[in-house]
């Protein structure tokens, strides 16, 4: 019988991929506050009659989410390939 061997990254790979979640982390939270704020921005213009500002700032919205969605499918297969946790960013030394 064949016996399959897994591949274990080694710690400097497992390090790095640590410190590229905690990037993509922060990233997340950026974008998540600019979805916030184009969201507002949208239902305000709404509000006031100005339909032209309200459909680029829910453009702007729409692709930001898109951006999102793609770095959390990163963060999510980062969490997968190395096993880091998806709780709290853990310190790299």
């Amino acid at each position: 019988p064949r016996s399959e061997r897994i591949a274990v990254p080694d710690s400097s790979d497992v390090a790095q991929a640590r410190v590229f979640a905690n990037m993509l982390a922060a990233e997340i939270a950026s974008t998540s506050s600019r979805i916030e704020v184009s969201e507002n921005y949208a239902h305000k213009a709404f509000r006031v009659g100005d339909p032209r500002s309200a459909k680029w700032h829910t453009d702007e919205a729409r692709a930001q989410k898109q951006a999102l969605y793609e770095l959390h499918r990163q963060l999510d297969a980062l969490h997968s390939r190395f096993q880091i946790s998806n709780g709290e960013p853990e310190p790299v030394c």
